[in-house]
């Protein structure tokens, strides 16, 4: 017989986000004697946090404040994939949570979670309703898989940050908010509940994905691999984001773009005449957003990401008349 739950974490110099999710977890544990009841596996969980060769010194806090914790630190400095699959592979548990450091667990938010896997067999996955400090519910966690054309609409048009942009996410919101528990196609890589059958048939992570696009994937796969995906509407979870990714760090967005180009090449097959157009959307859309916020700092004088965007801008259009990387390479972020 196997532990009932893991729980697997990835800390990356985010100690403080990573000692709140736990105490969260700590606070509102799931069922396990219930649920164990209605499984073959034990009553047990465990909790395995695996540390991006951080510098905060969160390794060793965790293993002297929360000494439960199995903590492993990783061989070098790598991506979200690849932690992950580092924690995944020394799991024990019949249910494997993949979940963000930036999260907080809420009341039955994991019996909800486990209970939705028990009662519908034919789930790979699940996540949870997923909702920002504010209480805003985030529009990823119940999607549907993301397509060129709604890649080309978000760059172009429905970005949050245009006016149509916020409209857009308003309405998503309102229909999810009102949305109950059943099969999506795609949830949101902050919390991910996984059957172990599951992902021993469909794989891992894949580590292709450096940053970005590794939860579609992943969901993709599940799918064709007759798998469904679950959204459990009954189990909340708090996901904070992360704060810096907010302020336009060049590395995510070019990592944004390179695993979209990845995504569809693998599930849609583009040619070389559909690819240069997700280019040229990027392009636009960089170029776009990088005149809102220099026209905004003209304005107030208050320094915005004018210039990140505009070294984004020359770099795609380098990326460009190179012809642009023939597929995402794993690599540390």
């Amino acid at each position: 017989m196997i532990p009932l739950l893991s729980i697997v974490i990835v800390n990356s110099d985010g100690c403080a986000d990573t000692l709140r999710c736990l105490e969260s977890i700590m606070a509102h544990p799931a069922d396990l004697a219930t649920l164990a009841a209605r499984s073959s596996a034990l009553a047990e969980q465990e909790i395995i946090l695996v540390d991006n060769c951080s510098r905060d010194g969160c390794a060793a806090l965790v293993r002297r404040s929360f000494p439960m914790v199995r903590v492993i630190e990783s061989p070098v400095r790598q991506g979200f994939a690849r932690n992950y699959n580092l924690g995944i592979r020394q799991a024990r548990g019949m249910f494997v949570l993949v979940l963000n450091n930036d999260t907080m667990v809420h009341a039955g938010a994991l019996t909800h979670l486990v209970a939705a896997m028990i009662d519908a067999p034919a789930y790979g996955i699940a996540g949870p309703r997923l909702v920002s400090c504010s209480g805003a519910v985030q529009t990823d966690c119940a999607r549907p898989l993301p397509t060129p054309g709604a890649y080309v609409w978000t760059q172009l048009v429905a970005d949050p940050g245009f006016p149509i942009g916020r409209l857009w996410q308003q309405w998503l919101r309102w229909r999810i908010e009102r949305r109950s528990s059943g099969p999506v196609a795609c949830i949101s890589g902050s919390c991910m509940l996984v059957r172990r059958a599951a992902f021993e048939q469909a794989g891992l992570l894949d580590e292709g994905f450096d940053f970005y696009y590794e939860d579609v994937e992943w969901c993709h796969r599940f799918q064709r691999m007759g798998w469904r995906v679950g959204y459990v509407a009954e189990a909340t979870i708090t996901h904070l984001g992360d704060q810096s990714l907010g302020k336009v760090r060049v590395w995510a967005r070019k990592s944004e773009y390179r695993s979209a180009l990845r995504y569809f090449r693998l599930y849609h097959r583009l040619a070389n005449g559909a690819v240069r157009v997700l280019r040229l959307a990027t392009i636009v859309g960089w170029l776009l957003r990088g005149t809102a916020f220099a026209v905004a700092e003209a304005l107030t004088g208050k320094d915005g990401h004018a210039r990140a965007y505009g070294y984004l801008w020359s770099w795609i259009l380098r990326e460009e008349q190179a012809g642009g990387p023939s597929s995402v390479k794993p690599g540390g972020c």
